[in-house]
């Protein structure tokens, strides 16, 4: 990979030539000359001030789609001239496909292949980090994401709605937000795809969730679905987490309760699309 690139990226991250130049273990001097050289070739400034902070433009932002996509190019090249005999296949989850609503497809998926695989499972956030540095092939994530900085496909839709426990006087009840805000709530982390939905949703109808009688955040959905099924409080979530859980049941609720995608998500021109759905159709060679 063109080593002014890895520079490029590297004061991105950073937003400092002079810690650029010590995570890359080289001199200021030479991230300077990397930088010039890259502005010379595209005719382009990548980086403003904004007082003493350095602000990536526009251009900044076209080339480090394409940055990205050498990147994950490089490391996929190099792996083919480092493998055993079969390519390692790396893909994220969001917690609530891998744990619940793509996991049989997953297995069916990773069953009787060659191939090793690398399953991550984390929340939208921070997989989406991950993908940017090349850390991943594709995603399945519920979460929101910059459709214009991805190549994505739709997997599947699924109802978000209210959870709670199988013996709830809200099972199977259409309610509405405010019959529901003094319960407590049991959520996922900051940074989770469906935490983000949720806080959409109660956003558009003048509600926090600290609007709620009180808040239990977890970023495992397991434990999540244990508290609300001892009738700890409520949650809000995506139908397959109760469906096959006897203690569990669902709710409506006016201006929550919604239809939302499942999305496959991969860095721009790295083929991960393709590379699913050729995983999909049983393709040998990958």
């Amino acid at each position: 990979m063109d080593i002014r690139l890895s520079t490029f990226l590297e004061v991105l991250a950073t937003g400092n030539y002079t810690r650029a130049a010590e995570n890359l273990h080289i001199t200021q001097p030479a991230v300077t000359k990397h930088m010039r050289s890259l502005e010379e070739e595209f005719g382009a400034v990548f980086f403003r001030y904004d007082g003493k902070k350095m602000v990536p433009t526009d251009e900044a932002r076209v080339l480090e789609n394409y940055a990205r996509s050498q990147q994950k190019n490089y490391r996929d090249t190099l792996d083919a001239f480092k493998r055993e005999k079969a390519r390692t296949i790396r893909i994220g989850l969001t917690k609530t496909l891998g744990e619940y609503a793509y996991a049989q497809k997953l297995a069916a998926l990773v069953n009787d292949r060659p191939n090793n695989f690398v399953l991550t499972v984390d929340n939208t956030e921070a997989l989406l980090d991950r993908l940017r540095n090349a850390r991943l092939d594709f995603l399945m994530v519920e979460g929101q994401f910059a459709k214009n900085e991805f190549d994505f496909s739709v997997l599947k839709e699924e109802t978000f709605t209210g959870i709670c426990s199988a013996d709830h006087p809200y099972k199977g009840h259409s309610l509405s937000l405010e019959a529901v805000s003094g319960d407590c709530l049991v959520v996922r982390e900051p940074g989770s795809g469906s935490r983000e939905i949720f806080e959409d949703k109660l956003r558009y109808k003048g509600y926090e969730v600290q609007d709620f009688k009180r808040l239990v955040t977890s970023s495992s959905l397991a434990l999540i679905s244990k508290l609300v099924a001892a009738n700890v409080g409520i949650s809000f979530g995506y139908e397959s987490i109760a469906k096959n859980n006897p203690h569990l049941a669902t709710f409506h609720v006016e201006g929550i309760t919604d239809r939302h995608e499942f999305s496959l998500v991969a860095l721009k021109g790295t083929g991960g699309i393709e590379l699913y759905r050729r995983l999909i159709e049983g393709a040998e060679e990958l």
